[in-house]
C-alpha cells in the first residue's frame, strides 16, 4: 500500500508535525510505503531532507494550486499511489481537482481544528465530495463541526493524537524561568503555552491572573507566564500593563516547551476553540496539572476534578477559583497529576497512535 501525504503549509504547524510523527511511526511497517509532498520552502522539506525521508516538493508561487495539482497527479501516477492523505484545506482543494485524473487512488482528509465551517454550498460540496473516503479528526469535537456540512457521518473517524510520554516524563525542572526572571525559589508559576492569536484568548488568561493576584486566599508568591509568540503580542503586553500586571505576568516569546513545561506549577489554558492541543498531553506526561476552558476536544481528556479542572469559555472567575483550589489543596493537586499521567500513558502514547493508524490503513483500503 502506497500513501502520499500532502500539505500546502510552509511553516511547521501542529498538524504537519503530527503527520511527520505518524510517517516515522509507520516506516517500520513493510506493507506501507509512504511519501510526503510539501512546498519547496517548507520547514518540513528541510526536516525530510535531513532525515532522508521519502518526499517531494512543489513551487508555492502565484500558480500554487496549479503546481500542487500537477505534482499530485504526477507523483500518484508515477508511484502508483493508493491513498492520497490530505492534511489542510488548501491541499484538499488541489487534491479534489487531482482526483478527477486519478482512477485507482482513494482520498482521505485529516482535520485538527474545530473552527466552525460556514454553512455554505461550496463548503458542503467540498467536504461532502464523493472522492473523500474518510475524514480523520483529532477529537469528537472536531467531528461535530461537520454536523451541518456532511450527511454521511460514517465517513468521520476520530484518531486521537499522541506524544512520546516517556520522553516528557524524563524531563526535569531546570528552573530556567526562575533564573532568567530573578524569581525566588518558592515562586509558583502559572503558565500558558500558546500562539498569541484570538483563538487562544490570552486576554482571559490576563483577566484570570488579575483575579488570582487580588484574592486574599493566596498565601504564596505567584507569577504568570505566556510561552509563545504571535501577532497579538504588543496588544497583550499593553493589556497586561493596563491591568497593573507588568511585574507579575511575562511574555517569553517562542521557547522549547520541553525545557519549560516541567517548571510550571499549573498549565492554564484559556482557548475559545481547540481541536485537542498537544500541550495538554505534554503537561499530563510531565505531571503538571492542567486547568482549562471547555474548548473543543479538551473535555474529552480532562474530567473535572479527576484529570484536571474545567471552566466555561471566557469565565475568568471560575478559572481563577480553580487555580486557587489547586494551589491550596495539595491532595487534589497530586490526585489530578497521577490520574492525568495514567491517562496519557495508557491512551495517548506514540505506540497507541501507531497501532490506530496502522489498523486504519489496513482495515479501510
Amino acid at each position: 500500500m502506497k500513501i502520499l501525504n500532502v500539505t500546502s503549509i510552509t511553516g511547521l504547524r501542529g498538524g504537519d508535525a503530527q503527520m511527520y510523527t505518524i510517517y516515522k511511526l509507520l516506516k517500520e511497517k513493510e506493507e506501507l510505503k509512504q511519501f510526503i509532498l510539501c512546498p519547496h520552502d517548507a520547514t518540513l522539506a528541510s526536516i525530510c531532507k535531513n532525515d532522508n525521508a521519502a518526499y517531494f516538493t512543489y513551487n508555492k508561487n502565484s500558480f500554487k494550486i496549479v503546481n500542487l495539482v500537477r505534482a499530485i497527479i504526477k507523483i500518484c501516477k508515477k508511484e502508483s499511489i493508493d491513498i492520497l492523505h490530505i492534511h489542510d484545506s488548501t491541499a484538499l482543494n488541489a487534491g479534489l481537482i487531482a482526483m478527477k485524473f486519478l482512477k485507482n487512488t482513494s482520498l482521505i482528509l485529516s482535520r485538527k481544528r474545530n473552527n466552525k465551517i460556514k454553512d455554505k454550498f461550496l463548503n458542503k460540496y467540498k467536504y461532502s465530495h464523493p472522492s473523500i473516503k474518510k475524514i480523520i479528526c483529532v477529537s469528537k469535537a472536531v467531528e461535530e463541526i461537520f454536523d451541518n456540512i456532511i450527511t454521511d457521518k460514517e465517513r468521520l473517524l476520530t484518531i486521537y493524537d499522541a506524544i512520546d510520554v516517556e520522553k516528557f516524563a524524563q524531563k526535569t525542572n531546570q528552573n530556567l524561568l526562575h533564573k532568567e526572571f530573578g524569581l525566588s525559589a518558592d515562586t509558583k508559576i502559572i503558565g500558558n503555552i500558546a500562539a498569541l492569536t484570538d483563538q487562544k484568548d490570552i486576554y482571559t488568561f490576563i483577566n484570570t491572573a488579575k483575579k488570582i493576584k487580588a484574592d486574599s486566599k493566596i498565601n504564596c508568591n505567584v507569577k504568570f507566564f505566556v510561552i509563545g509568540d504571535g501577532l497579538l503580542k504588543a496588544d497583550l503586553i499593553k493589556y497586561a500593563k493596563d491591568n497593573s500586571l507588568e511585574n507579575d505576568l511575562f511574555f517569553t516569546g517562542f521557547r522549547n516547551v520541553m525545557d519549560l513545561l516541567p517548571e510550571l506549577d499549573i498549565l492554564l489554558l484559556t482557548s475559545i476553540t481547540e481541536g485537542l492541543p498537544l500541550a495538554v498531553y505534554e503537561a499530563f506526561a510531565c505531571k503538571i496539572p492542567v486547568i482549562s476552558t471547555k474548548a473543543g476536544g479538551i473535555p474529552e481528556v480532562i474530567t473535572h476534578g479527576r484529570t484536571g479542572l474545567l471552566a466555561p469559555i471566557k469565565d475568568s472567575e471560575t478559572l481563577s477559583q480553580n487555580v486557587i483550589e489547586l494551589l491550596c489543596n495539595p491532595i487534589l493537586n497530586e490526585s489530578i497529576k497521577t490520574n492525568a499521567y495514567n491517562l496519557v500513558k495508557e491512551n495517548h502514547d506514540l505506540h497507541v497512535m501507531q497501532k490506530n493508524y496502522h489498523e486504519f490503513y489496513k482495515n479501510n483500503f
